[in-house]
């Protein structure tokens, strides 16, 4: 290793050392040994520790310190002071949204309990307010308050608090408040200045809450859907309609053995272990993974944040008093979904590892008390009275079928999160009460790599991405347009819903609420049916042989599900990507051969179409720089017809094509042009991934805020009603859609039903002696567009 040349940045040698290390140990094939075997050479070799020791000292020096003025993994009141700043300088020019960044940056490096803590609170409440955020905003007052604001200023907290409880239709809370501003502004003895200036906001308030006449009644809790048929007491997490059973062929799966409809609830789990990804999104709370949240930073590092301050003392207790040394120094970003693995351990160590049915009474080496973990049933360890871990321990980690190379580098890195733990923590103390039988010290060390070594190899294969959506503008922001993405907020691992196999056409849906996992069906299952989900590579979105390269590099098993081995649908997915035939518009595609159609054999010229695409995207570069409205969707529009010319109908781009000029023609106030292009996106979505896919309730979303804005620039006009017959069709699908994808409980949903709700008073306003009967009818609209 001493002739190679290293990154100067530390973090970038890490995959970089081992591959070094790995290759030295490439002649032992250790894949046959168990992990605490191999756990025993790679944490007693004295080279290996050297190195991995080494580099840990080099993270720690490179990134738990000062990193520049405006960053550091610690508390530092300076760079809070500065953020702060920042902050008061873009709320003054009403950059409301930008000054709540600046200020959340400065509660992040503020010393806990200090000064400059209660302040960055305080100033994030009052961008919290104009953003109409108004329960965020009374949270950070309390915090400020308790945290030991100034007694001098703290009246005027206690105002916001009453313009956030009148904001909230809350009359008693909103009273209490401002009695208690008069009164601490009454100890205070003010200036007269100041004192004018305290009375003219109290009126203002007042007269505000002259107009709240009634008690608003507290947000009510997110209901989550129930199994179906109950929960199963022989399958955790999962519903009485399906059983868990094992085989030769298959190994374990998961069965239906009732009659299912889509929508009905097959598991409803939260994980064993989840992390929180790096992200640039929007903050994730790490103990409950609630998304969007306020952050209420860790009180001894600036890298670690949570929904409040419950959340964040939970995580104190159960991982984050391990982990808090290795965000300093950034370490989770560099290994990835070893981090995971990490909190495997962490988390089943504060449990507690619970005693094997076969334990010994003299056990002592690490070996015995691993090997009892996996000496029992496994069927019999997913009943609900079972000890979570057996369900973790005993997954698959595809070690046998693993190269030597990708083992050996799992075994180092376990080596490594060992080392960190024995040097930078003192999990180890703690761990020695948390074990089910006495280990000497080195015993139980390489018990705890040993199983981080095994989480490693569960979790490539078992691991889960929990989503969310993220509602962003279009365009420059200035559009009437809006669109969203889902977001990949965490790794985790559910080891009930790991059971089902996998399909690349999958018969399940996945939702999540905050780190719960919820399963529905995505269509009608017969008893018998076997339950598949899909691991990735999917049969509307990848060509077969794509799909098997992929799971058999990270699963190790050549795949023969229905999607594969049916011959008819193996290049289903090249539809989406075809020419059109210039003869008789069938698709044209190729791979390797003579291009031609594969309706009328003609022959297909690729350089024309080329030609003809390349003139197309000219002019949509022309159209991003036309002055007006009117000229880019001219141009726009004629890029569209040339691509329409050349693009077999179907194709992925030219759907994207037709979004754009929707858009503008949305921008524009031309609804129907608008509408018209996106009924026939939804018509080739529904063609590539099925009527109750998420990619046309996307489009469906869509096209009812486009209908609405027709309706609402129209009012008097002749089809008025018959165009909110249509929108009220078409956001009640909306709706059912994005419940079955992404659950009742995303914001998105409430904004569908509150459209829903205004068309429906529009057309009750409007109703005519037979309207109930065209009401009814569109009530049970047919999902089929």
């Amino acid at each position: 290793m001493n002739s190679v040349s290293l990154p100067e940045d530390c973090a970038k040698q890490w995959e970089i050392m081992l591959l070094l290390l790995s290759s030295e140990e490439r002649k032992i094939d250790r894949t046959t040994e168990d992990e605490v075997d191999t756990m025993n050479y790679f944490y007693k070799n004295k080279g290996v520790r050297k190195i991995l020791l080494h580099w840990l000292q080099q993270m720690q020096r490179t990134y738990c310190r000062k990193v520049n003025e405006l960053d550091t993994a610690l508390k530092c009141d300076e760079i809070s002071l500065l953020w702060r700043q920042k902050g008061n300088d873009k709320f003054r020019t009403n950059l409301v949204e930008e000054s709540y960044k600046c200020y959340t940056n400065s509660v992040k490096y503020a010393k806990h309990n200090s000064l400059m803590y209660s302040l960055a609170l305080a100033n994030r409440s009052a961008a919290l307010l104009r953003m109409k955020r108004f329960q965020e905003c009374l949270s950070d007052i309390a915090l400020a308050i308790e945290h030991g604001y100034p007694l001098e200023q703290q009246h005027k907290l206690h105002l916001r608090r009453a313009d956030c409880h009148i904001e909230l239709q809350q009359r008693t809370e909103a009273r209490a408040s401002l009695d208690t501003a008069v009164q601490h502004a009454d100890s205070l003895k003010l200036s007269a200045t100041n004192a004018l200036e305290f009375e003219r906001h109290i009126k203002m308030l007042e007269k505000k809450l002259e107009l709240v006449k009634e008690e608003r009644c507290a947000n009510k809790s997110v209901v989550l859907p129930d199994w179906y048929l109950g929960p199963n007491p022989s399958f955790n997490a999962a519903s009485n309609a399906i059983e868990l059973r094992r085989n030769d062929t298959v190994g374990r799966h998961v069965v239906v053995n009732a009659s299912t409809r889509r929508g009905d609830v097959l598991f409803s789990e939260e994980p064993y272990a989840w992390v929180a990804l790096p992200t640039d999104a929007a903050a994730v709370c790490e103990m409950c993974c609630a998304g969007d949240v306020n952050p209420v930073p860790c009180s001894a590092c600036s890298r670690s944040v949570y929904c409040g301050e419950r959340c964040r003392a939970l995580a104190a207790q159960s991982f984050h008093r391990w982990e808090c040394a290795a965000a300093q120094f950034s370490l989770f970003p560099t290994i990835g979904i070893a981090h995971l693995a990490l909190r495997v351990l962490l988390i089943s160590a504060q449990s507690g590892f619970p005693a094997p049915p076969r334990l010994l009474p003299e056990t002592t080496t690490a070996s015995e008390l691993f090997r009892s973990y996996s000496q029992v049933d496994n069927i019999q360890i997913y009943k609900q009275d079972t000890p979570p871990f057996y369900r973790m321990f005993n997954l698959v980690t595809n070690f046998d079928k693993m190269n030597n190379t990708d083992y050996v580098q799992y075994a180092l890195t376990a080596t490594m999160l060992t080392l960190y733990l024995e040097s930078y923590t003192s999990f180890f103390e703690f761990l020695s009460s948390q074990l089910p039988c006495k280990l000497a010290e080195v015993e139980m060390k390489l018990f705890a790599a040993a199983v981080v070594l095994r989480s490693l190899g569960q979790l490539v294969c078992n691991g889960h991405a929990t989503l969310s959506l993220s509602t962003v503008e279009d365009g420059d922001g200035n559009g009437r347009t809006m669109s969203e993405r889902e977001v990949r907020r965490a790794t985790a691992i559910y080891p009930s819903a790991a059971m089902m196999n996998h399909s690349c056409d999958p018969n399940i849906i996945n939702t999540f609420y905050n780190s719960r996992l919820i399963i529905r069906c995505s269509r009608e299952l017969g008893a018998g049916s076997e339950v598949f989900n899909c691991y990735g590579p999917h049969r509307a979105r990848e060509p077969t042989a794509q799909r098997r390269s992929q799971l058999r590099a990270q699963y190790m098993f050549a795949c023969d599900c229905s999607a594969c081995s049916d011959s008819d649908r193996k290049d289903f997915v090249l539809l989406f990507s075809a020419y059109a035939c210039q003869s008789c518009k069938g698709p044209v595609s190729w791979q390797g051969r003579r291009p031609r159609c594969q309706q009328c054999s003609a022959d297909f010229h690729p350089e024309r179409a080329l030609a003809q695409i390349d003139h197309a995207e000219e002019l949509a570069m022309q159209a991003e720089q036309m002055m007006s409205l009117e000229e880019r969707c001219e141009k726009m529009h004629a890029s569209y017809r040339l691509k329409q010319q050349v693009w077999h109908r179907h194709h992925s781009s030219l759907r994207v094509a037709a979004d754009r000029l929707a858009r503008l023609y949305a921008d524009l106030g031309e609804f129907s042009k608008s509408m018209e292009l996106i009924k026939q996106n939804i018509q080739s979505l529904e063609y590539q991934f099925g009527s109750f896919s998420v990619e046309v309730a996307h489009e469906l979303r869509k096209l009812s805020d486009v209908m609405l804005e027709r309706i609402l620039n129209a009012p008097q006009h002749l089809e008025h009603r018959e165009w909110c017959l249509e929108a009220h069709k078409i956001i009640k699908k909306a709706i059912q859609l994005m419940e079955l994808n992404y659950g009742s409980w995303e914001p998105l949903v409430a904004r569908l039903k509150e459209q829903e709700a205004f068309v429906a008073a529009l057309l009750a306003e409007s109703r005519t002696p037979d309207a109930a009967d065209c009401i009814h009818h569109n009530l049970h609209y047919n999902l089929k567009i």
